[in-house]
């Protein structure tokens, strides 16, 4: 085998290593980013909720 060849395929395998590094980061990026936009809703809910007593209470 080449020494060319030889270089390629440890690089390709570098590659494919990093690409999986990076995928699983996506992957637990995109689950944080959910996360994320879910307690958002929660606080718009109770910030409307908090609002709406405030308003009551100063009626």
């Amino acid at each position: 085998m080449s020494a060319g060849c030889t270089e390629m395929r440890k690089q390709s395998s570098i590659l494919r290593k990093q690409y999986a590094f990076l995928l699983a980061e996506s992957t637990e990026m995109l689950a944080k980013s959910t996360e994320m936009k879910k307690q958002s809703g929660i606080l718009r809910k109770h910030l409307a909720i908090l609002l709406s007593q405030n308003t009551k209470m100063n009626n």
